[in-house]
């Protein structure tokens, strides 16, 4: 009946409207197709954003209310329009939403002939500046008292006269001038003393003035203190042996065991390379010209990579090696520019590129989004981890797929040309991911894992199990991929249940954390001597080597593959558990990934050791030395650094005209590294030849900037290297056997060096 109370209204018309509120004189409806079509008032149709205005009778509106019931749009305003006192309703279409619903219902008389008849505006009226005219003077009589006034005075002064008489007698008479003095004479002295007049005294009450606020003027200096200069220098002196200690060592149990089991393989070597002088080989002789490199020295083109259809205008963000097979290095990509919103329909990949086919990518790797970074297993080359654009860490399983990457087509392939896409087997989870880009990815070593409160534990299955992750947001992610409950399938069983005849398909090796996935714990990075946080770009910490002679788990133990108990496993105190991370601002931080309690107990990140802030833009590498692990290369704006673990730079390069995007430590020589420049030059730094300057600057590489330089250990006498540019073109050098090749004293001054 109609003096009952209207129904709560159901679905999107009972909620509350989002953004602006509405007037009490109009209700927003959400009107589907069905009761759009009924009255005729489809919308961009029957009403548009020119002509949003549609009468409805009152009695067809009451009409669909009785035959339709609750299904009806107009059901939550039943009420409304029985005591609406007209026999029109107005509707108007809400295409901008301005309500937060696509129409709404004009419930009285006033508020309908307000929306039909707006008011017309008044047009005001400009006024045009003229420029103003003078006017004719007219007479108000004030000529005629400025007249009489001057004719009054000048005939008064006319009238005044005055007669001066002296005696006839005084005429021509003598005169004597002498002193006197003024009291000798009585009244001789008439002294007229200043005295206040009282009728002149008047309070000043008010007074105008003027003031200026002017700022206050400091004057200062400085001068330079130039002290008394003089000479400074360093003596080395080489560290003797007391001779007893020296026999003692000749004779000892340890020196007689190397020596039985260096005997046999100095005589087979002998014996196999007759024209090789293996004391030559060590240095034996002092040759300057070995720790030159010469003009001919320097990096051949090897191979390039060119693909028109995946990587065309596109940046390369990442490159790496195949840790197993040789020849294979893959890539990722990202959008050639930032102005223009990236498509999301448009697939993103990490692709496998063959020396043997550089056209065609021999394996494609799906993502969710564009992939910055990403690095192999160290324990399993068939597992690939990578971080996204959008924040997301991403995981892949390729071990289905190792005979395209060899050549070795299946049979059920023959004849094909299609490459094979891999979806991802695991993502993370997406109200965990990173608010910015994932920036740098690590896997930790096999040796250790680490608990939740950061603790350096024993690996019993000798496998990497964990990654860390670092982005902009302010702190640093590590992440496990077992699974806290035991798998009901052996891990190696599922690598293999991947259909090979299907171009896509997604191994199930992580289905467990797919979309679930959540990081271990987090480190945040708080600033020491302000608020706020550091932003990470670049991390390194160091790998931690034990003498355990555990191997990775059988395939039938793998099931067993899941996060272990704290309790269960024995604290290793003798790993170090510091990062060095390199910030967007060109800051350097030392910090510790282990939590500390707080006051009441709570497990928090502990604030870092230090900071530096050596390089005056974003941080792109921060590396350790592959021969001292403590020793550390930063590169980042105009500069580099080298780092000795928790203390200050033992070395920084003077400021470069060219930004250094890149650094990479030589794998074959400890004092060599090289530097990539965005101009597409590389240079060659020898620290035992110059410290002052590159060695070599091989310049005009590439017509493009250097983002990455990875070295491939090929064997002990060349070294391939890989750089990437910003155009979508991967380019392979060949290292000259004279700046790759190092001779043994090589280690032994570098290491005094970075003392």
């Amino acid at each position: 009946s109609s003096s009952m109370s209207p129904k709560k209204p159901k679905g999107n018309a009972g909620r509350k409207v989002k953004g602006k509120e509405h007037p009490d004189d109009i209700f927003p409806l959400v009107l589907t197709s069905v009761t759009q079509e009924l009255f005729g008032c489809v919308g961009d149709e029957d009403v548009t954003g020119d002509s949003p205005y549609k009468v409805l009778l009152k009695d067809d509106i009451l009409r669909d209310i009785r035959n339709r019931a609750a299904v009806s749009d107009f059901s939550p305003v039943k009420k409304s329009v029985q005591d609406y006192p007209e026999d029109e309703l107005l509707l108007v279409y809400d295409r901008d939403f301005t309500y937060g619903q696509g129409f709404y219902l004009v419930l009285t008389p006033e508020a309908k002939d307000r929306l039909l008849n707006p008011p017309t505006p008044v047009e005001s009226v400009i006024e045009i500046p003229k420029t103003p005219e003078p006017k004719p003077w007219v007479s108000l009589g004030s000529e005629a008292h400025i007249t009489l006034f001057s004719a009054l005075c000048s005939s008064v002064v006319s009238s005044s006269q005055t007669d001066l008489e002296l005696l006839r007698r005084k005429f021509g008479a003598a005169l004597c001038f002498s002193d006197r003095s003024t009291a000798d004479v009585k009244d001789g002295h008439l002294e007229c003393a200043s005295y206040p007049d009282s009728r002149f005294s008047i309070k000043q009450i008010q007074r105008d003035m003027g003031m200026q606020a002017v700022p206050q003027l400091h004057s200062s200096s400085t001068q330079t203190l130039w002290k008394h200069q003089k000479n400074m220098c360093t003596q080395y002196e080489p560290e003797h042996l007391p001779s007893e200690e020296t026999e003692q060592l000749i004779q000892s149990e340890n020196m007689n065991n190397f020596l039985d089991l260096v005997t046999p393989r100095v005589k087979q070597e002998t014996i196999m390379n007759v024209f090789r002088d293996d004391w030559k080989d060590q240095a034996g002789d002092n040759d300057e010209s070995d720790w030159s490199v010469k003009a001919t020295e320097g990096l051949m083109l090897y191979q390039t990579f060119t693909d028109h259809k995946h990587i065309k205008d596109k940046k390369i963000s990442c490159i790496n090696w195949h840790p197993a097979i040789y020849g294979v290095v893959a890539v990722s990509t990202i959008e050639s520019t930032e102005k223009e919103p990236r498509k999301s329909v448009t697939p993103s990949h990490i692709l496998f590129y063959s020396f043997a086919d550089p056209c065609t990518p021999q394996l494609l790797l799906e993502s969710p989004d564009d992939i910055l970074v990403f690095e192999f297993s160290p324990s399993d080359p068939n597992i690939i981890a990578g971080g996204c654009v959008n924040g997301q860490l991403v995981l892949w399983d390729i071990s289905a797929y190792v005979t395209h990457l060899l050549g070795i087509q299946p049979g059920g392939r023959k004849g094909s040309n299609e490459t094979p896409v891999v979806r991802h087997s695991a993502v993370s989870a997406l109200e965990n991911r990173y608010k910015a880009p994932i920036t740098d990815v690590h896997w930790v070593p096999q040796t250790f894992e680490v608990t939740k409160a950061g603790v350096p534990m024993e690996n019993k299955y000798n496998m990497s199990v964990q990654i860390v992750t670092c982005s902009p947001d302010s702190y640093v992610l590590f992440w496990d991929i077992r699974v806290a409950t035991l798998l009901t399938q052996p891990v190696t069983a599922k690598k293999q249940k991947v259909d090979q005849t299907s171009p896509y398909s997604a191994p199930e090796t992580f289905k467990h954390l797919d979309r679930t996935w959540t990081p271990l714990f987090r480190v945040s990075l708080p600033k020491i001597e302000a608020t706020g946080d550091y932003a990470p770009l670049k991390l390194s910490f160091e790998d931690y080597t034990c003498n355990s002679k555990k191997g990775n788990v059988s395939g039938q133990d793998q099931h067993h593959l899941r996060i272990p108990s704290a309790k269960s496993l024995t604290a290793l105190k003798d790993v170090n558990t510091k990062l060095y991370i390199g910030t967007e601002d060109g800051e350097i931080v030392y910090t510790d990934w282990k939590m500390e309690k707080d006051d009441s107990g709570q497990p928090q990140s502990a604030k870092p050791v230090h900071c530096l802030n050596v390089h005056h833009w974003l941080v792109n590498t921060v590396q350790r030395s592959p021969f001292f692990r403590d020793i550390i290369l930063s590169t980042g704006g105009w500069n580099f650094a080298i780092w000795k673990e928790g203390d200050t730079p033992i070395f920084q390069s003077a400021y470069s005209e060219q930004l250094y995007t890149v650094g990479c430590w030589s794998l074959s020589r400890p004092a060599v590294f090289f530097v990539g420049r965005d101009d597409g030059a590389i240079e060659l730094w020898n620290l035992l030849e110059k410290t002052n300057e590159p060695t070599q600057i091989l310049a005009h590489i590439i017509n493009a900037q250097i983002r990455c330089i990875k070295p491939w250990n090929a064997s002990c006498k060349s070294l391939n290297s890989s750089r990437k540019s910003c155009l979508g073109s991967g380019h392979f050098e060949f290292l000259y056997t004279g700046v790759s090749d190092w001779k043994g004293k090589e280690y032994c001054l570098p290491r005094a060096q970075y003392r």
